[in-house]
């Protein structure tokens, strides 16, 4: 037994070590850490929620005009987000109709003037031109939308699809941009 020991005593040693520290890893007290219960923490994020709401954006000085029909609609504290669902926009340039769009989740930032969109889009337009996406961000200032979801158009004649689009609403203009397949229509 003596030459065991001092044979394997540095071994022994640190296995001794690694026993007592082991030890008081499990057997230290734990520090159960509560987060005080603030204001914050109780209220929500948002200032008010109303439902089946009929909102119109027609500011002035913009060109761009619309009104929504929301399911559910929330508002920040500082009433500068706009959160909506399960939502109606229509979108008007300088009094003419512009587009008419359904989808799931939409969210309008005052500030910067952006809308984001998302959810199973459809956007119609003089009910005879269809686009199918499932996200979109529109600018308000300058009338422009973009996705980089893949998109598909359908009109009387044409029938497009492709991944990515930019949209126009004062020139009326969209443009697929890639993957972009197409059928047109011979016209009886």
């Amino acid at each position: 037994m003596k030459r065991f020991v001092r044979r394997y005593w540095p071994v022994l040693g640190l296995v001794f070590m690694v026993l007592v520290i082991a030890y008081y890893i499990v057997s230290a007290p734990r520090k159960v850490v509560k987060k005080a219960n603030t204001l914050n923490h109780i209220l929500p994020r948002y200032a008010l929620q109303l439902q089946d709401v009929h909102y119109t954006h027609d500011d002035p000085n913009k060109e761009i005009k619309w009104e929504l029909d929301a399911k559910k609609v929330r508002f920040s504290k500082d009433r500068s987000i706009i959160t909506f669902s399960n939502f109606h926009l229509i979108i008007h340039s300088k009094g003419q109709k512009g587009f008419d769009l359904k989808g799931k989740e939409g969210r309008y930032k005052r500030n910067e003037s952006m809308l984001y969109l998302k959810g199973d889009l459809i956007a119609i337009y003089s009910g005879n031109y269809k686009l199918y996406t499932n996200s979109m961000i529109f600018n308000e200032k300058t009338g422009l939308g973009s996705s980089k979801d893949p998109v598909e158009i359908k009109g009387p004649f044409f029938h497009i699809n492709g991944i990515g689009m930019h949209l126009d609403i004062k020139k009326k203009k969209i443009k697929v941009l890639s993957d972009v397949n197409s059928i047109i229509y011979k016209s009886s």
